[in-house]
């Protein structure tokens, strides 16, 4: 048995038979010698590096898929990637995570797409169960966004359908285009992902935003913020707070609403 307790060694010169790049390479290379018996010490003389560099590459290895330390050498940007896709970093390091459970020629196939830099987002498209909950209905009960049990307390409180529900997203649907089709009047004004009238913080789940030129990448991670009419679920279900455009992070990106004559919050 090699000294790698997690990763297969036969996996490892698989992946070294696809790999494009030459840190891609030396990186492969380098584990199949440790796996093997050859010390850090020894690696990090053998192919000129430090060797807590060697010891760090060892333990990334062991911490997770092969296929993301593999992706991030083959030219893969994660944070790029999130930036173009409008989703968490997150999400799109588990997309990736997820090609671990392909056969090895198909994912690397995938990573190389990926690294080119003219590779358009990465955008799911899957039928997801969306949870809603009106931020003037939290205020007016003196919640908090931040609540863990936000929702509960949602489920047994009298709110009506505007203010707190559940709709189905079908593929190929925005979020703000299910909500309307399944008659609820949500906030909006560009419809193109320009403004923040339609802004939503996600509690669950996550969102991909093709296409939105307005919510800088702190919004986007820290406060958890997307856009409901370019947005399109990442996930199977998601828990989204609407009416949100009037947090002093958002109000200044909002636009003048065409609902503004209509009883809707805009």
């Amino acid at each position: 048995m090699g000294q790698l307790n997690y990763v297969d060694s036969d996996d490892l010169r698989d992946w070294l038979d696809e790999v494009e790049s030459k840190e891609s390479t030396l990186f492969l290379m380098i584990a199949i010698a440790y796996d093997e018996g050859a010390s850090v010490t020894e690696l990090a003389s053998w192919y000129d590096r430090p060797s807590d560099e060697i010891q760090d590459w060892i333990d990334r290895l062991e911490s997770g898929p092969i296929v993301l330390p593999v992706a991030e050498r083959e030219g893969v940007a994660f944070d790029e990637l999130a930036d173009r896709s409008g989703l968490g970093r997150k999400t799109v390091i588990d997309w990736f995570a997820s090609l671990e459970a392909k056969p090895i020629t198909q994912a690397a196939n995938i990573v190389h797409r990926y690294s080119q830099e003219d590779t358009g987002p990465l955008i799911a498209s899957t039928e997801s169960q969306v949870q809603y909950l009106d931020y003037e209905a939290i205020e007016e009960r003196g919640w908090s966004i931040d609540d863990d049990d936000l929702f509960e307390k949602a489920s047994n409180a009298d709110l009506d359908a505007g203010e707190y529900g559940r709709f189905l997203v079908e593929p190929g649907e925005t979020i703000l285009e299910a909500a309307e089709n399944r008659g609820l009047s949500w906030p909006y004004a560009c419809r193109g992902g320009a403004c923040a009238n339609c802004a939503v913080i996600v509690k669950e789940g996550d969102v991909a935003m093709p296409g939105q030129t307005i919510l800088s990448g702190d919004q986007v991670e820290r406060l958890n913020a997307r856009l409901t009419c370019v947005g399109v679920p990442a996930t199977a279900e998601l828990k989204l707070i609407m009416n949100v455009q009037f947090l002093d992070e958002l109000e200044e990106l909002r636009l003048p609403s065409p609902m503004a004559e209509s009883d809707s919050p805009v």
